[in-house]
């Protein structure tokens, strides 16, 4: 209960800005409080034990601000805070859930600079689960460059560095500037999407799911939407992922998300192939239920084999966004 509270506190401040920002910012200004809540249960064997057990999740509480400002020249300038009321130790600058950045976006582009989502982050990985997938989601100190629907075409890139000279972020990290970067494109189709990413640390900063750091990941994404009614809230969009892991081995995904009305299936597979260790497997399978377009009930869960070793995680959830 404590660390609510004290996300709440921290908030008081910028909630009180927020709240007068008409006050402050001309009619071309705006500034939108966003967050998001899940709560629910656990039951799953995969413990230290291997003994089925039940466990109430409350880890899911998240608070935002963004705005944005018209400058001159067709120019905006933007900003983005995204906490959360729990934070793993060591996150500060790498991964975890938190966001601070500010840019600048207009015809050349869109430039942000700080806590933000990596270029890897936002374009490779369509399928819907994603539970073995490794690559640094966040990072601090970062410098992104994003240029979309290039002259109308569909396709994007996207490039980002972190400014780490005195390593903070990248622990040990080599050089006294730059020690981690991104480089991603893709293609945006009606029904189509293809993206390519590469991530790279100066040392062995990106954790694997078997244990183990690697350096380097290149990876491509594909989704298809072959099925789509709007009339009757019909759609099914297919994914498949593929990473190369430096060092270790291959990543792969398929899902299939079926949406119909209030309801949404998806059903999904992911591999990681590893040279020197057993393939392990997930096999998922879930249930979304919306009552609204911001709340929705949840049933999913996975299957693990590895090895001659096995188990399963189930999860009943009940998510809102505002």
């Amino acid at each position: 209960m404590g660390k609510y509270i004290g996300l709440a506190v921290s908030l008081v401040p910028v909630l009180a800005i927020a709240a007068d920002s008409d006050k402050l910012l001309d009619s071309a200004s705006n500034t939108t409080l966003y967050g998001s809540i899940e709560q629910g249960i656990k039951v799953g064997d995969l413990n230290k034990d291997d003994k089925t057990r039940a466990e109430y999740l409350s880890d899911h509480v998240r608070l935002g601000i963004r705005g944005e400002e018209a400058l001159n020249n067709d120019l905006q300038a933007f900003f983005n805070f995204h906490f959360s009321h729990e934070e793993k130790d060591g996150s500060s600058g790498l991964n975890g859930v938190r966001e601070a950045d500010v840019g600048l976006k207009g015809s050349f582009g869109k430039l942000t600079l700080g806590r933000q989502k990596t270029s890897w982050k936002t374009t490779v990985g369509k399928a819907v689960f994603d539970e073995l997938t490794p690559g640094i989601e966040r990072m601090s100190k970062m410098i992104r460059y994003d240029l979309d629907n290039i002259a109308g075409s569909g396709f994007h890139i996207s490039l980002d560095g972190v400014l780490d000279g005195s390593h903070e972020v990248i622990a040990n990290g080599k050089t006294r500037a730059f020690n981690a970067y991104d480089a991603a494109a893709g293609y945006q189709g009606r029904n189509f999407y293809v993206g390519v990413g590469y991530q790279r640390t100066s040392v062995d900063a990106i954790e694997t799911k078997l244990g183990g750091k690697t350096n380097e990941l290149i990876g491509a994404s594909v989704s298809y939407t072959p099925y789509e009614n709007k009339d009757r809230d019909q759609s099914l969009t297919l994914a498949l992922d593929y990473h190369h892991h430096a060092s270790f081995g291959e990543y792969f995904a398929a899902s299939a998300d079926y949406a119909f009305g209030r309801q949404k299936v998806r059903a999904g597979w992911e591999m990681l192939d590893y040279d020197k260790q057993k393939d392990l497997n997930l096999y998922h399978l879930g249930y979304r239920y919306y009552f609204s377009p911001r709340t929705y009930s949840e049933l999913k869960g996975f299957y693990r084999k590895h090895g001659s070793d096995d188990g399963y995680v189930t999860k009943l959830m009940l998510h809102h966004d505002f």
